[in-house]
This record gives C-alpha cells, sequence and structure tokens, in this order.
C-alpha cells in the first residue's frame, strides 16, 4: 500500500511556539480554512509519519514560502493532522527534505476539554466596573486630580448662627432651653440669636444682672445642624429683662426636649468616572476601578480618607450628621458602602467608621476667665497617628502566617508553592478603616476662606500610564488567581489563558496532552478570525 497519503503545504500565521493560535468552532470550518491556504498539493504519496521528514518531490525553492504542513493517511483513518514546518533541506532540483512537528492545539482542538484549574490570567466574560477587583502589579506613576468628574465642595449649610452656653438664666425666656441637647444631659443650656448684634445684646444683658460669670461659651455653628425628622429642632423665643429699669428683649430660638443628633443632608453623591484624567477613555473598566481610578475627601484641615468606586454599591452616596456643642462636632460618612449598610433582619448600619470629621468651627471670644481657662485647655493641635498601630497588627498577621505549621511542613507541592507566589501581592489589603490623621484645630482659618467643608477631590493615573496598562489588559486580560474552567470563545477577536499545572481530558497520546498543557500554564491567546490575526487594534467586545 503504497500511495495511501495526501500531503499539502500551506502558509499560515502560526508558529511552533503556540503562544498564539487559531480558533474554529468546528472541524469543517478548520479545514476550509486551512484548505484556502495551500501552496502545494501531493496526493497518493507515501504513508506519513507524525514526527518524520516528508520527501516533497519539488525544488526547494518552489516551497519555501510554506511555514506550515496538513497530511492525512485516508487508508487507516479520515483525521487530519497538522504540523509546522520546522526546517527544508536542499537534496536536489527535484527534491527537498522538509522536516516537520505536529502542531498539537490545532490537531486535537476538538478532541480535549480543560477543566477547573487554577487560573492566573486570562480575559474576563464579565468586565463590568467593580467585577475585577484582584491586584495587579504595574509601575503607576504618579496620581493627578481626574479631571473629568470634577471636584465638590459640600458644607453643613451657608446659614451660620450663633450660640451661647449659659449655666442658668436671667430674665424671663418665654420658652426655656433643654438641658438635653444631642439625647445626652447638659450642664448648660443652649441660646441660639441670628446676628451679631443680639449676640452682643445677649452678653450685655448678662452683664446688667451681674451674671457674666455664667456665660461659658459661644460659638458659631451650622443652623442647619439642628435640623431633623422634617423640622427644626429651635423654638423661636424672646428674652425679655428688666433690670433697673432698663427694659428691653432679646430675639433668640432655644433647643427644646427633642433636639438629637442633626441629619444634616443624606444625598451627597459624586458620579463614577467614565475617562481616566480629561482625555483617555479606557476599554478595560478594570481602570475606572482602585488604583486606577478613586478618590479622597479631605476636611480641609490636613484629614484625608480615599474611598473606591467599585466598593459601593450604586452612586456613591454620602449622610452628613452633627450635633451641637463646642465648636461642633460634624461627621460624613457613606451610606452604600463595602454592604456595611446592609445587616439580617432588614437593619440599616451605617458605616461610621469609614467616615470624616469636619474641623472645628471658631469659638468666640470674650472677657471671662473661665473662657481663657477652657482655651488654654484646648487649644493644643491635636494628631491621631494611626501607622504605628497598623504597622503592628500587620506584623502580628505575619507572625501568625510563618509560623502556621500547614505551611511548614514538607509535604507542599511545586504546584502550590508556584500559586502561592503568584498570589503574593506587594500590596498590603486594607483591613481596617483608613486612620485619621492630620490638624483637626484649624476651624478659624478654614471658616475664614469659607473651607470649613468636605472637599471631594477624584483621583487617577495620568493616561499616558493608563494607555501603557490598558493595551497590556487588552493583549493578557486581568489577574485571575483563581480555580475554575478556563474562559473559551467569549470575546469577538481574541482571548488570552495563562494557568499554573492545568488539567486537561482528552484521548491524545500523552506526548502531544503535554505540549498543550504547557502552553496553557505559559500563556496561550487563541485568534476567533484570521484575518485580524495578531491584530490589537480591533474591537474585543464580551460574547454571549
Amino acid at each position: 500500500m503504497a500511495n495511501i497519503s495526501q500531503v499539502y503545504l500551506l502558509d499560515t500565521p502560526l508558529e511552533d511556539d503556540l503562544k498564539h493560535t487559531l480558533y474554529f468552532a468546528n472541524k469543517t470550518a478548520q479545514h476550509t480554512y486551512m484548505s484556502n491556504n495551500i501552496v502545494k498539493s501531493y496526493v497518493n504519496v507515501s504513508y506519513q509519519r507524525d514526527t518524520s521528514t516528508f520527501r516533497c518531490p519539488a525544488h526547494i525553492d518552489t516551497i519555501r514560502q510554506c511555514n506550515y504542513m496538513m497530511y492525512q493517511n485516508s487508508a487507516y483513518s479520515n483525521k487530519w493532522f497538522y504540523c509546522f514546518i520546522e526546517k527544508m533541506t536542499y537534496i536536489s532540483d527535484g527534491l527537498t527534505d522538509v522536516e516537520f512537528k505536529v502542531d498539537p492545539i490545532q490537531t486535537f482542538m476538538f478532541d480535549f476539554d480543560t477543566q477547573p484549574s487554577f487560573i492566573e490570567r486570562e480575559h474576563t466574560n464579565d468586565d463590568t466596573r467593580g467585577s475585577n477587583t484582584v491586584p495587579e502589579n504595574f509601575e503607576l506613576g504618579e496620581y493627578i486630580k481626574n479631571s473629568n468628574v470634577g471636584t465638590q465642595q459640600w458644607n453643613a449649610g451657608s446659614t451660620m448662627v450663633y450660640v451661647v452656653g449659659v449655666s442658668e438664666i436671667v430674665g424671663s425666656l418665654t420658652t426655656k432651653p433643654s438641658s438635653n441637647i444631642n439625647g445626652v444631659p447638659n450642664g448648660l443650656f443652649y441660646l441660639v440669636v441670628d446676628s451679631v448684634s443680639d449676640l452682643h445684646g445677649l452678653a450685655e444683658v448678662y452683664d446688667l444682672y451681674g451674671k457674666a460669670s455664667s456665660l461659658y461659651t459661644m460659638f458659631i455653628c451650622p443652623k442647619s445642624i439642628f435640623w431633623y425628622g422634617g423640622g427644626y429642632a429651635l423654638t423661636s423665643s424672646r428674652l425679655d429683662y428688666d433690670h433697673n429699669n432698663q427694659s428691653g428683649f432679646i430675639n433668640l430660638q432655644v433647643p427644646t426636649d427633642n433636639s438629637n443628633i442633626g441629619d444634616i443632608g443624606s444625598s451627597y453623591t459624586t458620579p463614577f468616572p467614565t475617562r481616566v484624567g480629561m482625555s483617555y477613555t479606557p476599554r478595560n473598566k478594570k481602570l475606572l476601578t482602585y488604583p486606577y481610578c478613586f478618590f479622597n475627601i479631605s476636611n480641609n484641615a490636613g484629614t484625608s480618607v480615599t474611598y473606591r468606586y467599585e466598593d459601593f454599591s450604586s452612586t456613591p452616596n454620602f449622610k452628613m450628621e452633627g450635633i451641637v456643642n463646642i465648636g461642633c462636632s460634624i461627621k460624613l460618612y457613606p451610606t452604600n458602602y463595602k454592604n456595611l449598610d446592609i445587616l439580617s433582619g432588614g437593619q440599616v448600619d451605617n458605616p461610621y467608621d469609614y467616615g470624616i470629621n469636619m474641623a472645628k468651627f471658631p469659638t468666640i471670644s470674650w472677657n471671662s476667665d473661665s473662657y481663657t481657662n477652657w482655651i488654654t485647655q484646648n487649644s493644643i493641635d491635636i494628631a491621631m497617628k494611626g501607622v504605628s498601630a497598623i504597622g503592628g497588627i500587620g506584623a502580628t498577621i505575619g507572625g501568625i502566617a510563618t509560623g502556621n505549621p500547614l505551611l511548614t511542613t514538607g509535604g507542599v507541592t511545586t504546584a502550590l508553592n508556584s500559586i502561592t507566589d503568584v498570589v503574593k501581592q506587594n500590596h498590603q489589603a486594607q483591613l481596617i478603616p483608613n486612620q485619621v490623621e492630620g490638624n483637626i484645630n484649624v476651624g478659624d482659618l478654614n471658616y475664614s476662606k469659607n473651607k470649613n467643608a468636605f472637599t471631594v477631590f477624584p483621583m487617577s493615573i495620568k493616561p499616558e500610564f493608563a494607555k501603557i496598562i490598558d493595551d497590556y489588559f487588552d493583549a493578557f486580560g486581568y489577574a485571575c488567581h483563581r480555580i475554575k474552567k478556563p474562559n473559551y470563545a467569549h470575546r469577538e477577536n481574541w482571548w488570552y489563558t495563562k494557568t499554573i499545572d492545568i488539567y486537561i481530558r482528552g484521548n491524545i497520546p500523552n506526548e502531544y496532552m503535554n505540549q498543550i498543557k504547557n502552553a496553557y500554564n505559559n500563556g496561550i491567546t487563541y485568534w476567533r478570525n484570521p484575518s485580524n490575526f495578531m491584530n490589537y487594534s480591533v474591537s474585543n467586545g464580551i460574547v454571549s
């Protein structure tokens, strides 16, 4: 049986490093493409072995352009073998030795099935915001303000009032103020006036009664801090006085018994970014998440907290609350962050630990020894440092990890060591909320500059670095670090997969099975459309 095979020499873009290959939906599509790229045909030739040399009856110069080969030993099987041409050797004018090796991916494309394995990188089949947050190890450059989102400033309201804390009431008040403010018993009564003239008038009344020592404190406060439950927790009142026939009254307001934490606002929102910087729109949505895009909120007094867009369940939303005390205590915190707003039973837990405090509002001075004593005790700048505490926690965790007997025994496989090396990251995961640092006692300056507010700074990497990383994601997908079945045939034009110790099932000779496994473990890209082979400029959207 001498004439039992057919051999064809082809010109294709495929190379024997198996870093890139072609995808075909079925054997018919594969054979059609290969047949359309035939340069030389040889039928009724001797039986062709899969690891051998084909003695081609042609001059070497007539077939030199060929880099691929397909053959079928039709007398024994209808299977086609697809091969890389490794070398051509001139024998004579009409004879050339063509050395080849089998292309295991194309030859057995429909004979093997990848199984759940550790996926190091791949193109995702879900690129929605926040669905891919496994850290990468890229050079990010310096951060800049992400101008396409815009800076925002959230204050506690534009209307300010003057609050006077007194230890006793003089004259006649039409409504007596409560000493239970913000749900906390208070040794002072708070009187509220709207103007500087009424503030001076109130001080003069206490002078008239000889009760100046009863004036314990005066401070500026946003009127919105008294707002709660749909109404003001202030009642209009009038301080009537008649001391030594100096009759008169002062218009003021007093907090009522139901005063509680002031809900200053519950709908402070900032939009999601759509670009990096002003100009660059990334193709890969991971670039719109941390650490490529995020936003900081500053209290303009040295304290700043970083928030990640992808950790919000919807448009980032914040709530501002405050209580009446000296300098006022006002806090801004997210309401839909890190799932902390969802508890069992439908309860809501607003994540205070991820909030930020506003700088204090100014206190007002007057001639009083008690005030001088108070301001002396409280004028030291406060700086809370969490760095050393965090470092201690990290060192403790590291010590526990290295002492784990499960990791120090000798039975750990090479594959597990490899996977562990991949999973390790230079970026330390944030296990506790951001710690407050900085000088928070600059209320006077902030107030004078109209900066006693929270400022939202959208931040991002520079477009130059975003373009570099975006191109990398185009070619190699995202870090995955999961045990799963590799994604396949899920992109318009190409998809990349890199595994560690992949598991593949199929009736394939062991030699070729190992070659296929090595291709996946080294990283392989499938190209759907041969006309777009190695063309990363075409669209590559997710397909169902």
